[in-house]
């Protein structure tokens, strides 16, 4: 039988007792590795520039506000009450001065941590040393993580609190320690003043509630205490903050898609999360290929039977086998973070087809590979329940005790409590799902290994998202430095701000985040691409548009091989005659 099982299985006290406890000091070298890996990559892709990325403007200015009246306030803007983040980029703009350099290096040592803490999870699953260093750096080095990294937004941060809460819940599930339980609700706590969407984070625990002879003995009121607690504070905090502050528009549109839920077919959601599915696995493909490899799936018919089975229900639901890479997300075809589709302009050329069908297969793979992460064998099923006697609740019941409760399940329990607020909230951004990722890294390659040896394949494509991440990342930060520059040139030669569309990012910080810099008249409702659709006389763009002739061009080139050499309009408004 298929059920949701780890290969690895508590077979009693005294092999708990037995198991080393991954150290501080004895995975030293480890750490180390990954410290230098994000060092590395902040020089590699010019992390001191002193730039917005994506809406990361939206939590400086609350940073910027708490450093100027010792207060904590939030745009209209933002969708959550980021208090903990701004806490932290207070603390060290307090220590280096208020800029998004600073900000930006907040979150690299946040995304330091969070890989630090994915690597203990797989060691706590039993995973040799090298394979739970090659699953954190598949995390570390994915495109999306260090493009996001390199910026003030919550994804990072929420990523680390979360995978600190599922370290504690994972270790207290498998050595019965009450203190874990309790650590692991001061994480989720800290995940949720990040992101409110960390309520969720403690639904990893209620399988230490479901007693099995296996596990270490741990009470029930402990745990239940313990969660108790945890929420108890997440629901006292939720007061507060809408008692304190109001609820933003942003939030006010998130509780209005709820009454679109039911509204949906069911197919229209199960082919919203085939496209989920591609996206996620594709981004763990170093480890899903690993695991392939460790586990000789490529050997194994199963994995051609569901390969099949997928590819007819994708095709049926969806009508194509889907791109992992689709426009929209962080990381695209054409560049990653999404820059330019951040300004006016034409998009460059799509991608040559050829491309396009290798990341289908790739993604296709990587999704059947995913899917085998939750497969394991499982108990026999209870005689009643194998011959359908007895009643109906019964038998719901033996099925539920059939499902085996291992180190990893509170993995899977967040993985579908998380999947559930993703399809009730719409939530289907690649930046959304990013906290699945070390979830599903984890559940590869969290077992004992009978041979520690890594395939060459894996590590291909962890160097090949490590290229890519640092490119894309570099050539991000280059655009939006290329962007500020240009703003600035305009200002210094007269023009007020008021009067530039920058895009949406620089025009959110220069205007919507500081409306002190528009003109007599005009309000924070005037702004392109936040609240209006104004046409401002001067407008940076990747191409010409109408009604608007080119002053001058701004171009640049990059020893990077992609995006390769690019370019930035600077517009002005045709007068009519």
């Amino acid at each position: 039988m298929l059920t949701l099982e780890s290969d690895v299985r508590l077979d009693g006290d005294a092999r708990v007792a037995d198991a080393a406890e991954p150290s501080l000091r004895g995975e030293w070298r480890a750490l180390l590795l990954l410290a230098v890996w994000f060092v590395a990559a902040a020089v590699a892709v010019g992390a001191h520039r002193n730039v917005p990325v994506i809406d990361d403007w939206t939590y400086a200015w609350s940073v910027e506000r708490m450093l100027r009246d010792g207060r904590f306030e939030v745009l209209d803007w933002s969708a959550v009450f980021p208090v903990g983040h701004v806490i932290w980029g207070t603390l060290w703009s307090l220590t280096f001065g208020f800029s998004f350099v600073t900000l930006r290096l907040s979150t690299l040592a946040l995304a330091f941590v969070a890989s630090g803490a994915l690597y203990f999870i797989l060691r706590e699953l039993e995973a040799p040393p090298r394979i739970a260093l090659l699953g954190a750096l598949s995390v570390a080095a994915n495109p999306v993580l260090l493009l996001l990294s390199s910026s003030f937004m919550t994804d990072v941060p929420f990523v680390a609190f979360t995978l600190l809460a599922l370290l504690c819940y994972v270790r207290a599930m498998r050595r019965g320690r009450a203190s874990l339980v309790w650590w692991g609700g001061a994480w989720a706590f800290a995940a949720f003043l990040d992101r409110q969407i960390g309520v969720l984070t403690p639904l990893a625990a209620l399988p230490l509630l479901v007693h099995r002879s296996q596990l270490v003995a741990l009470k029930r009121s402990s745990v239940v205490l313990a969660l108790a607690g945890t929420w108890g504070a997440m629901l006292v905090s939720s007061l507060l903050l809408i008692t304190l502050l109001r609820p933003t528009g942003e939030m006010s549109k998130l509780v209005e898609r709820l009454s679109y839920v039911l509204q949906i077919p069911a197919a229209t959601y199960l082919g919203y999360n085939l496209y989920v599915l591609s996206a996620i696995a594709f981004y763990a493909l170093p480890a899903l290929l690993a695991m392939a490899s460790f586990r000789g799936l490529w050997r194994r018919g199963t994995l051609f039977a569901l390969l099949l089975g997928l590819g007819g229900i994708m095709m049926a639901l969806i009508g194509e086998i889907p791109v992992p890479l689709r426009p929209g997300g962080t990381w695209t075809l054409s560049e990653i973070g999404g820059s330019r589709v951040l300004i006016h302009g034409m998009l460059r050329p799509s991608t040559p087809a050829v491309i396009e069908i290798a990341l289908r297969a790739l993604g296709f793979i990587a999704s059947a590979l995913a899917l085998m992460t939750l497969m394991g064998r499982g108990r026999p099923l209870p005689q009643r329940l194998r011959h359908g006697s007895g009643p109906l609740v019964g038998r719901m019941l033996d099925a539920a005790r059939a499902i085996p409760i291992t180190t990893r399940t509170p993995l899977v329990a967040y993985l579908f409590g998380y999947l559930l607020i993703v399809n009730v909230l719409w939530m289907y951004n690649d930046r959304y799902l990013l906290v699945l990722l070390p979830v599903l890294v984890a559940l590869a390659l969290g077992r004992r290994q009978q041979q520690a040896r890594l395939p060459r394949l894996a590590w291909v494509a962890t160097g090949i998202f490590a290229i890519v991440a640092v490119a894309g990342t570099r050539d991000a930060l280059r655009f939006n430095q290329s962007v500020r520059d240009s703003w600035q040139a305009l200002v210094e030669a007269g023009v007020r701000p008021s009067d530039i569309d920058a895009g949406y990012t620089w025009t959110g910080w220069t205007l919507y985040a500081h409306p002190e810099n528009l003109a007599s008249g005009l309000t924070v409702a005037d702004v392109p691409w936040i609240t209006s659709k104004r046409r401002l006389p001067y407008v940076l763009s990747k191409g010409p548009l109408d009604g608007y002739d080119v002053t001058h061009e701004v171009s640049w080139s990059d020893v990077a091989p992609w995006p390769g050499p690019d370019r930035l309009l600077v517009l002005k408004q045709r007068v009519a005659n």
